[in-house]
């Protein structure tokens, strides 16, 4: 059975972009969707108190079912599960992206001096997955053609890495960009 493509959604123009993406490539991979949203604190909420969390749950079954409506618009055949999570957001989205191909998440394209000092949630997860994430921008265009760009990390094999990197690019007729710094 192959991995299901999982995205992060919280409800952001962001997360329904990469509920989007997700989407066209569940449909391309003949793979269910699964919606995942993460209910707990996230950097920069503050100490979590519990109005915090009881906000967070009311609003929890909204971000999915809006990211499921988005989905269904766009491609109504579609297998979606939606799933909640609790704890810190980077580490339940890392913990989903173990048996997930890809994870994806929403990007704000914030930089990394911005993305450190707000606690950007995907900065995290790609700091720790080991496996594919995927980050779409809100103007991403549905499915238009993006290069598909890879970091290399020199240091330990990547063969593995790579190979998922050009395959992701043939299916998408889409250049290659490794970088590494």
């Amino acid at each position: 059975m192959e991995s299901p493509v999982v995205v992060g959604v919280d409800g952001s123009a962001e997360s329904l972009a990469a509920a989007e993406w997700a989407a066209r490539e569940a449909a391309r991979r003949g793979v269910a969707l699964r919606l995942l949203h993460v209910q707990g604190r996230h950097p920069g909420q503050g100490g979590g108190t519990d109005t915090a969390t009881t906000v967070d749950r009311r609003l929890a079954p909204r971000a999915l079912e809006r990211a499921a409506e988005r989905v269904h618009a766009v491609l109504p055949d579609v297998r979606v599960h939606e799933v909640q999570a609790d704890g810190p957001a980077a580490v339940a989205l890392v913990r989903a992206a173990e048996d997930a191909d890809p994870l994806v998440l929403g990007s704000r394209g914030l930089g990394r001096v911005a993305g450190l000092l707000t606690g950007s949630v995907s900065l995290g997860v790609v700091a720790r997955a080991t496996r594919p994430v995927v980050l779409v921008r809100p103007d991403a265009g549905g499915d238009a053609r993006r290069d598909v760009v890879v970091g290399v990390d020199v240091i330990g094999t990547c063969d593995e890495l790579l190979a998922y990197a050009f395959e992701a690019a043939r299916r998408r007729r889409a250049r290659l960009r490794a970088l590494h710094a």
